[in-house]
């Protein structure tokens, strides 16, 4: 199992935030807090989609309206007075952390050679509190607990 939250991360007040964008906004988002000097990642994918008269490749974000961000804790406050920053995901009123380690697997996982990252075609109806662990893939084994469930346009 992957340590996401880490605790002596959080009591130093450094790690990755995850940070809630406006709707459609994340590539801006992620822009104006790299010119901040705040690393700064959007996990991206790119979808196979049918125009018209051709298929096309189409870049868009692996968590739509999230993006992570590198920072101390200090920095939480100025993210959110980045435009189109709407939130930064929060336990117990503070700033969740994820990991150093935690995001670098995620990088690994997406950007791994042969490994296609898609999108889950059927609804899977979740509520929450449900424990969920990833059955298959790069990803094997992790465990989460759902906090929210958004239904999406489909």
């Amino acid at each position: 199992m992957i340590d996401v939250i880490a605790a002596p991360a959080a009591a130093r007040g450094e790690g990755w935030f995850v940070v809630w964008t406006a709707s459609r906004a994340e590539k801006k988002v992620e822009s104006r807090i790299a010119a901040m000097g705040i690393e700064a990642w959007l996990p991206t994918v790119t979808e196979r989609r049918r125009w018209r008269d051709r298929w096309r490749g189409l870049v868009t974000p692996l968590f739509p309206g999230y993006i992570f961000a590198r920072g101390a804790a200090v920095n939480w406050h100025q993210l959110l007075r980045t435009t189109g920053v709407l939130t930064v995901v929060k336990e117990g009123g503070r700033p969740a952390w994820l990991t150093n380690g935690f995001v670098a697997s995620l990088r690994r996982a997406i950007e791994c050679p042969g490994v296609a990252v898609e999108r889950i075609a059927e609804r899977a109806k979740y509520s929450a509190g449900d424990e969920v662990i990833v059955q298959e893939g790069v990803l094997t084994g992790v465990r989460g607990v759902v906090c929210e469930h958004r239904v999406t346009g489909a």
